[in-house]
């Protein structure tokens, strides 16, 4: 089997709560085991709230122990204290044996806004986000919730046509916006979205903005347990389900080069690939340098991706797909030195992390990089992993 793109810390979503799990919820037993560890007995479980304080719940089977699992002990304390009512939903995260944080959203899909996040909780972590269960009527075109845009889209969506969604694939997708007063709808490109990512009615979808209608989304399956994607198929990209593409080959005779060729760029997402065609009568000079660049072409090294430049990308952060992390070793939180290919000799250290299944490049190093190199819009990269946290870097201005 495929080894999977970087799993997240497990995950439940209960969406969304009936009268009767305000007092005792339902989990699937995938879920309970990270905690009883297939245990047929009662396990304590730490609920870390988001105004800071640990509650503590207990997890057991319903019945005379043979039924499903179940939270109870303080889970309906806890839901009281935080104002959890019918209609809400709650996302679970394991943080390590025995302790969970909980997230709430309230009737209308929002995260819920208790105060202002404790001491020791990064500023990142409370970014907004929005919970959607699949519906038929959803499947077409979503809506975000009226509540959600009123409060954090309203400077931004007037001007924007297009919303950008990074996929638990680690892939970028374009999805136009439908306006319909005074809401705002996911439209063309949604289905899609949808289609490539096996989801359908009862999936459960949590949205997080990150700002420039830019969204991450996190799956769910209809059980509510985080749903896992391989890394076969993180190069599924916006347009693969309508127009598949795939690199060259050594033995595909249509691609060859010449000095006075005819290009065209074929885009996958942000990433394109830069494909020569010689034109009829070639000199042999010309074919034998066809043969050779594209030879060069077919060989990239797997720890090497290119990517073009947008403009999110300069002002904001770099996103890199989960399965290139983990390919070269990356799993958390450290420092990257780039360094030219050719030329300059210098190199910049710029900041790496993690963020569920996707790392990113950001912060001042970063933003040096890109100003000292002139780095614009529409350039295309190249990055090369020759150690885990050195790499170098190959430039194509557009």
């Amino acid at each position: 089997m495929a080894p999977f793109v970087r799993r997240a810390r497990p995950k439940y979503a209960a969406a969304p709560l009936s009268p009767a799990c305000l007092h005792t919820l339902r989990v699937p037993a995938e879920f309970a085991a990270r905690f009883a560890g297939g245990e047929a007995g009662a396990a304590a479980v730490l609920l870390v709230s988001p105004l800071g304080k640990v509650w503590r719940a207990e997890l057991r089977r319903a019945g005379s122990g043979g039924g499903p699992w179940q939270l109870a002990g303080g889970w309906a304390e806890f839901a009281a204290a935080h104002g959890v009512g019918a209609g809400w939903s709650v996302v679970f995260r394991v943080e390590r044996r025995g302790v969970a944080t909980v997230r709430a959203f309230d009737a209308a899909g929002c995260l819920a806004r208790f105060c202002t996040p404790h001491a020791g909780v990064a500023a990142g972590k409370s970014r907004p986000r929005f919970i959607r269960v699949l519906h038929a009527d959803d499947l077409e075109k979503m809506r975000i919730p009226d509540e959600f845009v009123q409060e954090h889209l309203t400077g931004t969506y007037p001007s924007s046509q297009k919303a950008m969604i990074f996929s638990p694939l680690g892939k970028f997708w374009h999805v136009d916006l439908n306006r319909d007063q005074p809401g705002l709808l996911l439209g063309d490109g949604w289905a899609q979205f949808l289609t490539a990512h096996g989801l359908s009615e009862g999936s459960i979808l949590v949205f997080r903005y990150e700002e420039n209608m830019v969204f991450t989304v996190e799956a769910f399956l209809q059980n509510g347990c985080l749903k896992e994607y391989e890394a076969a198929a993180a190069d599924m990209t916006d347009g693969s389900i309508r127009q598949p593409s795939t690199v060259p080959q050594q033995g595909d005779k249509e691609l060859g080069v010449s000095p006075v060729k005819k290009k065209r760029k074929t885009r996958n997402g942000n990433t394109s690939l830069v494909v020569y065609h010689k034109k009829p009568n070639s000199s042999p000079n010309s074919v034998k340098k066809a043969v050779s660049q594209k030879k060069l072409v077919s060989t990239v090294p797997r720890r090497s991706f290119t990517k073009r430049i947008t403009g999110y990308d300069l002002t904001s952060l770099f996103a890199l797909k989960g399965s290139f992390c983990s390919l070269v070793g990356l799993s958390g939180a450290c420092e990257i030195t780039l360094k030219m290919l050719t030329g300059n000799k210098r190199s910049w250290p710029v900041w790496f992390n993690i963020a569920n299944t996707y790392g990113y490049i950001k912060g001042p190093g970063w933003k040096r990089f890109c100003r000292e190199n002139k780095l614009k819009q529409g350039d295309s990269c190249t990055f090369s992993a020759i150690e885990t946290t050195v790499w170098h870097v190959n430039i194509a201005s557009s």
